[in-house]
């Protein structure tokens, strides 16, 4: 699993652009999607990060990554060591961590 923004971990912190249909840069590392087709398009476009916010849709989009290869890593936005804990058990291929405490 790759960290981003984890306190123990040296990161950068990504800058996270949301899914355009109709305008795209190709320089966006980090795009935020909300459903499996915005996931599809965003790794055809060469995006290295698909950003999600929720860990079913996380898990969905994973399924689909493993099934069709994709070249991009599927990332969810964790708050807490409980949410980091289930992407790691959901096989998620990467975590923003936002506003993350060590206990």
């Amino acid at each position: 699993m790759i960290l981003f923004s984890h306190p123990l971990v040296s990161s950068k912190t990504p800058k996270i652009s949301d899914f355009s249909a109709s305008n795209s840069s190709q320089n966006d590392e980090f795009v935020l999607v909300k459903n499996k087709l915005q996931a599809v398009i965003s790794n055809a476009r060469g995006v290295k990060f698909i950003v999600c916010n929720n860990l079913s849709l996380a898990k969905e989009l994973q399924s689909v990554a493993d099934d069709y290869l994709f070249d991009s890593k599927i990332t969810l936005i964790v708050k807490s060591d409980e949410e980091l804990s289930s992407a790691i058990d959901a096989r998620i291929d990467a975590v923003i961590c936002e506003n993350f405490r060590i206990p």
